[in-house]
């Protein structure tokens, strides 16, 4: 069996054949290559095999360098992936002018073979240890899910997406029953366990799409978008019997309860906020009626139904 590490994956945009394959060639050395003639063309690409790095020319039809980092950072799923550009374009400002709109390199041509295989594989490098620090500093290091900062922009994100395309977008605010008692009865240990428990749970019953954060303390979010409230309960319910038949070595028994609150159809929120605060509502009933349950928000927490 080959277990030798899957080797990165650079997309070289060049509108000019011969030196499109020289530098695929040359750079085949250390990545997995792929090509493309334009910007426009790129972009389908960059969609289909998320590259870890771009190397593109500036001047080229259709879709020239410029426009393409600018698909490339307006788009969430693509935005991290660096783009260096290789251009006979030398004079000053347009080198400024490339590094200010978020290049991650610029290489005059036709550059030097070594020095360019040098400067990507360091553009590259430098964007996965970017990368890595990002990603710690979006993430609750004791369950592994997503922290409340990174829940903030998440929510901002989808909730704009939803509202602008009227799409359903569902979010379920979970609290982990007793979580107190637990700790003041076998200590910050079990009270630990259950939390990671419970991260794993999310990460097991969510889909890819979901994103799941630790809202704080006993709390956890969960935003499901495209989902209605009903689509959510069964995830909800789903989340909740799961954490209660996992393996647990201490008495106590481990419940969710949960609120949920949805944007579908006529219902609608003003901002994030209000949806966030709509699910509390909702938690709020569901933790009053005995804990281990699912409640949904109504318009009487804060959801307005459109008569329009």
């Amino acid at each position: 069996m080959d277990r030798r590490p899957a080797r990165p994956v650079l997309l070289i945009v060049e509108d000019d054949p011969p030196t499109r394959g020289g530098l695929a060639e040359f750079l085949g050395r250390d990545w997995d290559v792929l090509t493309a003639e334009d910007g426009t063309e790129a972009v389908a690409l960059i969609q289909a095999h998320m590259p870890d790095l771009v190397l593109a020319d500036l001047a080229m039809p259709r879709l020239g360098g410029m426009g393409l980092l600018e698909v490339i950072q307006t788009d969430p799923r693509t935005r991290e992936v660096p783009v260096v550009f290789l251009s006979g374009q030398t004079d000053p400002r347009t080198v400024v002018d490339c590094f200010s709109h978020g290049a991650a390199d610029f290489i005059a041509k036709p550059g030097r073979p070594e020095e360019l295989r040098i400067r990507l594989l360091h553009a590259w490098k430098q964007a996965r240890r970017v990368a890595r620090l990002e990603s710690l500093a979006r993430t609750d290091a004791l369950t592994g899910l997503h922290n409340f900062r990174a829940l903030q922009l998440k929510l901002d994100e989808e909730f704009a997406r939803a509202a602008r395309y009227a799409q359903p977008l569902a979010l379920l605010l979970v609290d982990l029953d007793n979580l107190k008692a637990l700790n003041d009865r076998y200590g910050h240990e079990a009270g630990n366990a259950a939390l990671r428990e419970t991260g794993e749970v999310f990460r097991e019953e969510l889909r890819e799409v979901d994103f799941a954060a630790r809202f704080g303390g006993d709390e956890f979010v969960a935003l499901l978008p495209h989902q209605t409230g009903a689509e959510a309960m069964v995830v909800a319910e789903r989340l909740r019997l799961r954490l209660a038949s996992r393996p647990w070595p201490w008495p106590q028994p481990l419940t969710l309860s949960i609120g949920i609150a949805a944007m579908e159809g006529a219902m609608h929120v003003q901002d994030p906020a209000s949806l966030l605060a709509a699910a509390d509502a909702a938690l709020y009933r569901s933790k009053h009626k005995g804990r281990n349950r699912v409640e949904v928000a109504s318009p009487a927490d804060g959801l307005t139904a459109d008569t329009h």
